[in-house]
This record gives structure tokens, C-alpha cells and sequence, in this order.
């Protein structure tokens, strides 16, 4: 994803965003996130490298051990990086689809999800309300895909490009639904009202799911211990001085 609006890089401690009100800089969800265990990503990193070095086992000598070894360490962030971009392209094609606006052609791996998401779009039938929103909470903030009308309700939505839809999404949302103010370079509001939470995931082949984050406040108290532990990560020093050995 392209950053939104109002964040900021922040050197050691990842992305930020600047509360345009106060100035004050708070992770962003995400962030928060990253302390969450990935037990698969060792697993899928290193199919990947095996895979690449198949791929590619008869130029290898040719390489050279350190070009070999620095291309195919580098293979999964490669992966990681095209799956952003392609997320990125999906995401700004269901904004410009959801305003009425003229969508973009897609291409390469993005044209296999245009399928799912027209199926999306023509099932629910969303009204937008609020796209591309960022929404503060006091000690954080998030950017949302948007708040939109489905029949007769409001839903917070986020739109997923992923395999499958992960735990970490109900946390992510459970955490911007508790986020009162939405704001952006030109002004800070109240955040629309929302009935409704759900992560929707854009797949391949016309496939795509929408499912509701039940248990928010559950979420969102899971959500807010990441939060202390990311904390705890950024700015508490877990050791002191070493201790010398006593002399005799």
C-alpha cells in the first residue's frame, strides 16, 4: 500500500501518524501489529528460497556464492513487495469503482482480481461515505479503506488481496472501529457513525468473501495489549550496565 496522508516514518520505530490537531505522533495499527508472532512466515520465506534456487540452479555457479546467496536471501521481500504493489493497484481500483470515477486497466498478476472484485462491487452494492479514511484514537491511529452504505447500514470495511483472511485483520479493525475522529490535511471530524465491521477479502479466479469482525471489544482489548507490549518494545531498555566481576 502507498502511504496515506499524514503518516510518517519514523527511524527505529516504524510507521507514525501526525495528529494534525495536536502534532503528537502515535504508531500506526499496523505497527502495533508487528509484535504479533507469524509462525508461518519462517516456513513461507524458506519454500521461497528453496524454490527460487530451483528455479535458477544452472546460473548459480555462474553467480558466484555471495551474488547467489544475496539474490536468493533477498527472494522473499521480493515476493512481499510485488503482493504490496499488486494490493495497491486493487485497492485504488475499487475506490475509483466505488465513486463512480473511470477505473484503471489492470495488468499482470492485478488483472487476475478484477473478476472477484466487479463480483463484489455488484453483490453489495456499496454507497461510499468515507474512503480512504484515517482515523486517531489518543495513542494510535489507522488508515480504514472506508465507511460505506450496504442497504440500510454502515460498515467499516478493509480490503484484503491475501490467501486467506488472518486474525490479525479482526484486531486491526476492532481497533480503528474504536477510534472516534477521522481526520486529514484539511480537518478533523467525527468519525461516521458504523453498525457493522467486516474485513473483505479480493481473490483470484472471481473469488472473494466478506466476513463480519464479531467480539470487537474483545478484539479491540487484544488489540490495546499489543499495544503495551509494542510499547514496551520501543522504549524500554531491557538490560542495565553489565556488572563487572567483583574484585577479590
Amino acid at each position: 500500500m502507498t502511504a496515506p496522508k499524514l503518516a510518517v516514518a519514523v527511524r527505529g520505530k516504524g510507521r507514525h501518524y501526525k495528529n494534525p490537531k495536536s502534532g503528537k505522533l502515535v504508531p500506526s495499527v499496523t505497527n502495533v501489529l508487528s509484535v504479533l508472532d507469524k509462525p508461518a512466515l519462517p516456513r513461507w520465506s524458506a519454500g521461497l528460497v528453496a524454490q527460487k534456487a530451483f528455479e535458477i540452479r544452472h546460473d548459480l555457479d555462474e553467480m558466484g556464492e555471495e551474488e547467489a546467496v544475496k539474490f536468493l536471501r533477498n527472494a522473499p521481500w521480493r515476493k512481499s513487495e510485488a503482493a504490496a504493489e499488486r494490493g495497491t493497484t486493487i485497492h485504488e481500483w475499487l475506490e475509483k469503482a466505488m465513486l463512480g470515477e473511470a477505473v484503471p486497466d489492470l495488468d499482470g498478476e492485478a488483472l487476475d482480481y478484477e473478476q472477484a472484485a466487479h463480483g463484489w462491487l455488484d453483490a453489495f452494492k456499496p454507497e461510499p461515505i468515507r474512503l480512504e479514511c484515517t482515523l486517531f484514537a489518543p495513542s494510535y491511529a489507522g488508515t480504514a479503506d472506508g465507511v460505506v452504505r450496504i442497504g440500510d447500514e454502515n460498515w467499516l470495511i478493509d480490503f484484503k488481496t491475501s490467501k486467506g483472511l488472518y486474525e490479525s485483520a479482526a484486531l486491526q479493525l476492532a481497533a480503528l472501529y474504536a477510534c472516534p475522529i477521522v481526520a486529514n490535511e484539511d480537518g478533523w471530524y467525527d468519525r461516521p457513525h458504523v453498525d457493522r465491521v467486516a474485513a473483505i477479502r479480493i481473490g483470484t479466479n472471481g473469488e472473494f468473501e466478506m466476513r463480519e469482525v464479531d467480539s470487537l471489544a474483545a478484539h479491540e482489548k487484544a488489540f490495546r495489549a499489543c499495544l503495551k507490549v509494542w510499547e514496551w518494545q520501543k522504549t524500554v531498555k531491557p538490560f542495565g550496565e553489565t556488572i563487572e566481576v567483583p574484585d577479590e
